[in-house]
């Protein structure tokens, strides 16, 4: 026997029928009628114009709430002062005319005080007049010294002094020192020497080929003269600029407030003297580029003393980076 089977339905929930749609236009077509009917009446009706005194009438009062003011109750009458003894009235004295006040001197006026100059200004004037004694002092120096450098002496020449004595040449006496002689006056020889120095530890040897009193031409060798001194130390020079570098930096900070893009590193070439004054001071490089501040910095280098020592005179280049900090 045979059995029907239903075919699945495959519509889904949300999808209309032909009925639906149907439906939906009679009942939107029907809503569209009707309102177009009463917005057809609604817009013939006329409405009387409202009355402008009912309407006054019937405007809403403002209404304001006044506070009834608390009477303050006055304070109570103060009790009765006792009546006081009235004194016997006194025969009143006539009074003595005033004598007329003698007019004061006017008092001198007081002379105006001088402005005092401003701390800056004497600050710039004693380096300047520093600067301007120690390049005097400079100058003196130069004059008492009179120095040879015999560093690139060689062993066999000999320095002869600058004394007002009879001068002789020693190459002469070299020269003979292989004839005989009958004998030499050693009191016209010159045996002083000027003012030598020397460069690093070295040493000087003089020989002077002399012939003897008999006249044998034998060689005489004079004494060694061995001078050696040394120079000073790095750390020392070091030490000394460090304790002077807040002055040094003082012209420094002065100078960056008109000009504060001033930086770089400047190289100074310092000569020492043994007495421990700073005889020269230049500028090797700088990157500065303000003529008037290295002159001022150089001014105040030349004022340190590195104090006495047996030592050499010494020239060392020394550096300082200025940044504004």
């Amino acid at each position: 026997m045979a059995k029907l089977i239903a075919a699945p339905n495959l519509q889904l929930p949300w999808s209309s029928s032909k009925q639906d749609d149907s439906r939906f236009w009679v009942i939107g077509l029907v809503l569209f009628v009707l309102f177009f009917i009463l917005s057809v009446i609604i817009t013939r009706i006329e409405v009387p114009e409202p009355d402008r005194d009912e309407l006054e009438e019937k405007a809403i009062e403002l209404a304001q709430v006044i506070l009834e003011k608390q009477e303050i109750p006055e304070p109570p009458p103060p009790p009765p002062k006792e009546e006081e003894k009235k004194e016997e009235e006194k025969p009143k004295e006539e009074p003595e005319p005033e004598k007329e006040p003698e007019p004061e001197p006017e008092p001198e006026p007081k002379p105006e005080p001088k402005p005092e100059p401003e701390e800056v200004k004497l600050v710039e004037a004693k380096e300047a007049a520093a600067a301007e004694l120690n390049q005097f002092a400079d100058m003196l120096s130069d004059m008492r010294e009179d120095t040879v450098d015999l560093s690139d002496a060689t062993t066999d020449q000999l320095v002869q002094g600058t004394g007002e004595e009879e001068k002789l040449d020693r190459a002469l006496i070299g020269a003979s020192a292989s004839s005989k002689s009958a004998g030499i006056n050693t009191e016209n020889l010159s045996r002083d020497v000027g003012g030598t120095t020397l460069s690093g530890k070295e040493s000087t040897r003089v020989t002077s080929k002399i012939a003897t009193a008999t006249g044998t031409g034998d060689k005489a060798t004079a004494e060694e003269v061995v001078r050696e001194k040394s120079r000073r130390s790095d750390e020392e020079i070091r030490s000394v600029m460090d304790k002077n570098k807040a002055l040094i930096f003082n012209v420094y900070n002065k100078a960056l407030r008109k000009n504060p893009t001033l930086e770089g590193k400047v190289v100074f070439k310092i000569v020492i003297d043994p007495t421990g004054k700073v005889v020269d001071a230049e500028i090797v490089s700088s990157e500065l580029n303000d003529a008037d501040l290295e002159k001022k910095l150089l001014g105040r280098i030349r004022l340190i003393n590195f104090g006495t020592r047996d030592v050499l005179r010494t020239t060392v280049n020394y550096s300082l980076d200025f940044l504004p900090y």
